[in-house]
């Protein structure tokens, strides 16, 4: 699923796969999945787990190379963006990548 979104005033295009989770991973070294399953984890990694979810997802849609991303390149998007932004818009990026699940049932 691809979707624009507004973000601190940046309109953003966000791309959600079966990818994302992976690529979160070998970005952030943590289970993206494993977050978002697990409340009391995700209430403590909020507002990071969001904003590190938004950038993969961003990127994913702008088409990078995923393998080449960098801490560095992260922290010099995120300063782009105001200390609320990702809380603001928490609602609206997991929405984004939990309406790219889409359950199949085969017969």
């Amino acid at each position: 699923m691809v979707k624009e979104i507004t973000i601190d005033g940046q309109e953003l295009k966000l791309a959600a796969n079966a990818a994302t989770p992976f690529r979160f991973r070998q970005m952030f070294k943590k289970d993206l999945l494993q977050i978002l399953g697990n409340e009391e984890k995700a209430e403590a990694e909020g507002v990071e787990t969001i904003s590190e979810l938004a950038f993969i997802m961003a990127k994913q849609a702008e088409g990078v190379d995923m393998s080449k991303l960098t801490e560095g390149e992260f922290y010099t998007w995120l300063e782009s963006f105001g200390p609320m932004a990702f809380i603001e818009n928490a609602e609206d990026i997991l929405g984004i990548y939990t309406s790219s699940e889409t359950t199949t049932t085969f017969r």
